[in-house]
């Protein structure tokens, strides 16, 4: 993509409107004006500010706005005096395409300025297929994909791109496959590294340092891994430091959990966790030999309780959101979880709120953390065997037994659950025929055990085992062939139950995970021509096929087909047959990633391999002995274990008020971006804000309480609406002047409130009251090639329109059966506006609603006016001036 490098580089903002339009989708995706974003004056802000981030996250905005690492990071980096972070996503392909049709850089969504005016631009690579997604990200910001291409100017210059660097777990993992794409890699926590990154940036930028001095400045913070500045060892495998002082391992950094952060933004649109999340603990000691978060997020640290309720209160209360959730690779060894779920539940009792927990350790499921699951509503409940066998469980370390895992079930049904979440893998080191079958066996064995509770539902999740870096199974390898056959065999198996339901992980993409994940600089061309070849967006379902044939074609032009790696010890039986002194001189062996340092102690590891060759099970260190993995001490801390506080009281759960005693009617205009939001999420929107108020909403009944919330009719998507109107029932009187202006104080000026008035509460419906819609929007003749319209002609199309005896509306329903609509009676009047050009014209239209709520829109008389016409006529501007009411 040809861009201007000075435009780029300026930091004007693209033209938004011209950019985003109807025809884009979900385009409130893109407004930057969520709850919770600093109102800033960007023209004195941009300057001001000593460096400039935009952290991105390589995936649509559902995905990226719900991610707490990623509006944590955002947080805070706003909060240091001097620097200035804004925010980007992966565009859906619809405006990816219009970007590079129009030649517009991709663009951060609060200032709307490219992406290369920025100073840094970090990426989250929290999945080893999420490199595509970043290079699509580069190419549409017109940055260079390559490090090395990126030049030596400083980052004051206006032809400088900005420092590109990664973070999250894939990152920290093992950058080596992406090494050729960043400038740098921040391996570990962010919350402490990034605000030291962007101290060593701006003093950097104010001195004119070159890129190439500012990066070896970089090198020595810690935490901060450069990738230009190390190279191959003798050996060919290992990475070494190029240069002199440079350091020879770089140690991964760790931080004390900020929950405080998390409440930063509320998106307009839904998102995939559209919820308050706060941390409870990071870190995960439990051992599970497949887990890499686990081994990497060592040591284990909780989060005060007190600061977990302050969060979470605070949270619900700014945010308006209706679920909480808390969040840890183990929740359930939060000791403090009971009491901390209790006291929550007691505080936010008559709040209609729901909380959720990620996969839990089902040996520490009992009553108490039951209890303290769900609230308003009761979904369904998460635990993770990974394997079918108590012998398999052995190997993996996972610590579960049988009796464990059947007594957190029936505890999950002794309190009303009845659908329950399975999480299994297949592959496993030292998997049998009999360990896979045993997934099925376990199934059965618990659907049998608990008839006397209930009929038991169960929805499985297999997995594919990949091994991952600074694990014990790091040198384990894995078959493709292998795994199809055992996923045949396990579905014959589990074909013979009921009440089942199973979602298998697709092979083809595992493979290509395991080959990202311990590759080294040889993948970087591999995963550009992927991207090239189409690869992108790679973990959705839809991509798969696609996604596969880019990978496996340009695995193959790169000559890596098949086991190209020489440092895996082969199957499992290779390993069993090893001396344990062989096993230990192979384990010795330099690997691609090596030089980050994890904490871990690579004999450490080696030796948990052969206790996962003996099955042994290793205790968590928590709450246990120290199994002396090397990582606690001085620099990455101590595991922290908080002991259980006294459980207090539960009050009892109590339904949202449902008492009918007060109806306001108010009138309101939205308008602006908001016009970009859908009626959903406006409804949405709305709800948040009454939580926030305060008032005393009346709450429907049943399953899913709802405030008692009517809008009159749906806006159409990206049109304004001057004149609308909406009613809210409470369980007692209130002022109108007073709801008024609370609700407005909780919602954006675009969303204007005009007037509220008492109605009779069991008066008729909003939607009874309707009359009539009065529309304006203009009409463009699209036929350069004809002469244009006269103002005569448009009035004489609108006045046989007006004449005509009917008019027909061909259309389908939701099932895409063909329907007709009589619409000639809603049509009340249609009129030319004053001024207009030689292709364009103002019109307002009048039509009647009728009891169904059905009416006439622009949409329509487009249609029909283009029919009387023979041209082509484009739709615009279109405002709904007033919703009349019978009443008014």
């Amino acid at each position: 993509m040809q861009l201007l490098t000075a435009a780029l580089a300026s930091g004007e903002p693209i033209d938004f409107d011209a950019l985003i339009d109807l025809e884009i989708s979900k385009p409130a995706r893109y407004l930057g004006n969520e709850l919770g974003v600093e109102a800033r004056d960007w023209s004195v802000a941009w300057p001001a500010a000593g460096v400039r981030w935009a952290l991105t996250y390589p995936e649509v905005y559902e995905v990226g706005a719900s991610n707490s690492g990623h509006i944590i990071l955002y947080s805070i980096l706003n909060s240091v005096p001097g620097q200035l972070c804004d925010r980007s996503y992966l565009p859906a392909p619809d405006l990816a395409a219009r970007l590079r049709e129009r030649d517009v850089p991709l663009f951060a969504v609060e200032s709307r300025r490219p992406l290369r005016a920025f100073d840094i631009l970090g990426f989250s690579l929290s999945y080893e297929l999420g490199g595509t997604n970043i290079l699509e990200m580069l190419d549409l910001a017109g940055i260079p994909i390559h490090a090395a291409e990126r030049g030596d100017l400083p980052l004051d210059h206006p032809a400088a791109p900005p420092l590109i660097f990664a973070g999250g777990p894939t990152a920290t993992s093992n950058p080596e496959p992406f090494a050729a794409f960043f400038d740098f890699v921040a391996l570990g926590d962010g919350e402490e590294l990034l605000p030291e990154i962007g101290l060593v940036v701006a003093e950097a930028r104010a001195a004119g340092l070159s890129r190439r001095q500012l990066l070896r400045d970089l090198a020595q913070v810690p935490g901060v891994y450069v990738p230009s500045l190390y190279g191959p060892g003798g050996d060919g495998v290992a990475v070494e430091p190029l240069e002199r002082g440079i350091p020879a391992r770089v140690q991964r950094r760790t931080a004390t959990p900020m929950p405080h952060y998390a409440m930063g933004l509320v998106p307009h649109v839904e998102t995939v966790h559209d919820r308050l999340t706060v941390e409870i603990r990071r870190g995960c000691t439990r051992g599970c030999r497949f887990c890499q978060p686990g081994m990497l997020t060592r040591p284990a640290r909780d989060v005060e309780p007190e600061a977990v309720i302050d969060a979470v209160a605070e949270g619900m209360r700014r945010t308006g959101y209706s679920d909480f959730s808390l969040l840890s690779l183990s929740c359930s060894d939060y000791l403090a979880l009971p009491a901390v779920g209790v006291e929550l539940r007691n505080r936010l009792a008559d709040q209609n709120v729901t909380l959720t927990l990620p996969s839990q350790r089902v040996d520490r499921f009992d009553s108490n953390i039951a209890h303290i699951i769900g609230g308003a509503r009761k979904g369904g409940i998460t635990f993770a065997p990974e394997a079918g066998t108590q012998r398999l469980r052995d190997i993996v370390n996972k610590g579960l037994t049988d009796a464990e895992l059947l007594a957190g079930i029936r505890t999950a049904m002794q309190q009303g659950y009845r659908k329950v979440k399975l999480y299994f893998m297949i592959g496993l080191p030292g998997e049998t025929d009999a360990d896979v079958l045993g997934i099925a066996d376990t199934c059965r064995a618990l659907q049998q055990q608990c008839t006397d509770l209930g009929r038991l539902e169960l929805n499985l999740t297999i997995s594919n085992f990949t091994p991952k870096p600074h694990t014990p199974f790091q040198w384990h390898s894995v078959s493709t062939a292998e795994f199809a056959r055992r996923q045949q065999l396990l579905k014959g198996a589990l074909r013979q139950l009921r009440g089942l339901k199973t979602n298998f992980t697709d092979i083809r993409l595992s493979a290509i995970e395991d080959f990202i994940g311990r590759g080294d600089r040889r993948v970087a061309p591999v995963i550009e021509a992927a991207w090239r070849a189409g690869a992108g967006m790679d973990s959705w379902f839809e991509s798969a096929e696609r996604s596969h044939q880019a990978w496996s074609g340009a695995i193959e032009a790169a000559g890596l087909g098949g086991r190209y790696r020489a440092l895996e010890m082969g199957a499992w039986s290779a390993a069993e047959a090893m001396d344990p002194g062989d096993l230990e001189a192979f384990c010795r062996q330099s690997l691609p990633w090596d030089h980050i340092d994890s904490g871990l102690d690579k004999g450490w590891l080696a030796g948990d391999l052969m206790n996962a060759l003996a099955a042994t099970v290793v205790p968590d260190c928590s709450f246990e002995g120290c199994s002396s993995c090397g990582v606690c001490g001085p620099e990455l801390g101590h595991n922290v274990a908080i002991p259980p506080p006294q459980i207090p009281p539960a009050l009892p759960q109590r339904p949202p008020a449902s008492e009918r005693v007060f109806r306001l009617r108010m009138g309101f205009a939205k308008t602006g971006s908001l016009a970009l939001i859908s009626h959903l999420d406006t409804v949405r929107m709305l709800e948040r804000a009454l939580r926030r108020t305060g008032l005393p909403v009346s709450f429907t009944g049943g399953f899913h309480p709802l405030p008692r919330l009517q809008l009159a009719l749906s806006l159409p998507l990206g049109v304004e609406g001057l004149g609308e109107w909406l009613d809210l029932e409470f369980t007692a009187p209130v002022d109108p002047g007073t709801v008024r202006q609370r609700l407005q104080n909780e919602l954006a000026p675009e969303f204007a409130l005009l007037s509220a008035a008492e109605v009779p509460v069991f008066g008729p419906s909003l939607s009874q009251e309707l009359e009539a819609a009065h529309w304006q929007f203009q009409l463009h003749d699209d036929a350069c090639e004809q002469p244009p319209l006269t103002g005569p002609a448009w009035q004489q199309a609108l006045a046989a329109l007006l004449a005509c005896d009917s008019l027909v509306w061909h259309d389908t329903d939701k099932k895409g059966r063909p329907r007709q609509r009589e619409c000639r009676p809603a049509l009340l009047s249609l009129n030319l506006e004053a001024g207009a050009s030689d292709r364009s014209v103002s019109v307002r239209l009048e039509a009647s609603i009728d009891e169904q709520g059905r009416s006439l829109r622009p949409q329509q008389v487009q249609h029909w006016l283009a029919q009387q016409l023979d041209r082509a006529l484009t739709l615009s501007r279109i405002r709904r001036q007033a919703l009349l009411l019978r009443s008014c």
